[in-house]
């Protein structure tokens, strides 16, 4: 539960939003208004939905504490508004606006907690370059795999690149293997050519969907394996809809001998808890791929805490903003968090040993 200020915090944004936006939008305008020729009332639309996207992210960094989370959006955005030709200051300008707008409209107390984030994200922008990403090193296992499979989805090949896999399979190369370095590795090079803005959302859903389509063809060898005691639930958190990564990690256990049950993406914190208990679970494995649902993992967490009922079982996290924030995992009551599938093995198996 959040401390009584940032709840005030919270609340104070949440009630004035929308007014925010509209301030800002109109704020930015006057200071630049060679910006009405360039983008016309379009652009006003466009700025006055960015305002609310940035206003989000400022009310989920106070709702985690977390500084960090704000500054990694903040480089996002900024690298996502330069791929579409935006000029570099136009996020800067639009962030120092929102900071008037803020010590204009809220009280002081309140005011000052959103400002210091706000200033500290401004440093951050101006002290770090933008960086090209990618997930492909020419050193890794199967890299040259990977590029081929990610190029066929790309070019709308599902066939071709199913039968890639299948006859990786066929030549001895282990599943664990190409889920790690296939399938994670290009899910995550697509989400970076989304971000600058070099695929379409059509074509990173195509891609994610032919995906799992072809993760299902190797599941007889998946669940033919020999299954232990040891149990493990895995969900994305409410109102979450990426879950490959997450069926992934559901996966590698079931590799490994755990029984596993896999509830999917936007599971209902009510139904979630039920499961844990009908199932008899020794872990669960929560998916957070889109940072404005931290906190909801956080508070599904919480739920779990306060079920006298659920005091052995233990939560792993994992998702883009655990790996972008140190320590986000503890901030949020995670008893470990994990970069990969194979570290989420490591890291159930020395929770339930302790």
């Amino acid at each position: 539960m959040m401390p009584g200020s940032e709840r005030e915090v919270v609340q104070k944004l949440i009630a004035h939003k929308n007014e925010l936006a509209d301030l800002v939008t109109s704020g930015h305008f006057e200071r630049h208004p060679e910006l009405v020729e360039r983008y016309g009332e379009e652009g006003r639309t466009k700025c006055y939905e960015d305002t609310i996207s940035h206003l989000d992210y400022l009310e989920q960094a106070v709702r985690i504490d977390s500084k960090e989370l704000f500054n990694n959006y903040l480089n996002w955005a900024r690298t996502r508004q330069q791929e579409q030709d935006i000029p570099k200051g136009d996020l800067v300008d639009n962030i120092v606006v929102i900071r008037e707008e803020i010590e204009k409209l809220l009280p002081d107390k309140e005011a000052a907690i959103l400002v210091d984030i706000i200033n500290e994200g401004l440093s951050y922008l101006e002290d770090r370059d933008i960086e090209r990403i990618t997930f492909f090193n020419s050193d890794d296992l199967l890299d040259e795999e990977a590029r081929t499979y990610l190029d066929l989805l790309l070019a709308g090949k599902r066939k071709k690149a199913a039968d890639l896999i299948e006859g990786l399979v066929e030549d001895g190369t282990s599943i664990k293997d190409i889920y790690e370095h296939i399938f994670q590795k290009t899910q995550y090079e697509i989400g970076a050519l989304w971000q600058t803005n070099q695929v379409t959302v059509a074509q990173e859903h195509y891609c994610t969907a032919a995906t799992q389509l072809i993760m299902s063809r190797l599941y007889p060898k998946i669940f033919a394996m020999e299954k232990s005691d040891k149990r493990l639930v895995a969900c994305s958190v409410a109102d979450e809809l990426h879950e490959i990564g997450i069926r992934m990690v559901t996966d590698f256990f079931e590799m490994e001998g755990w029984d596993t049950y896999y509830l999917g993406a936007n599971m209902p914190d009510d139904h979630l808890i039920k499961s844990i208990k009908e199932n008899n679970a020794d872990v669960l494995a929560i998916s957070v791929t889109i940072p404005l649902h931290i906190s909801k993992a956080k508070n599904l967490i919480q739920i779990l805490r306060d079920d006298r009922k659920l005091d052995e079982v233990k939560v792993i996290v994992g998702g883009y903003p655990f790996k972008k924030i140190p320590d986000l995992w503890k901030k949020i009551g995670a008893d470990g968090w994990a970069e990969s599938a194979d570290d989420a093995i490591e890291t159930a198996n020395k929770l339930i040993a302790n």
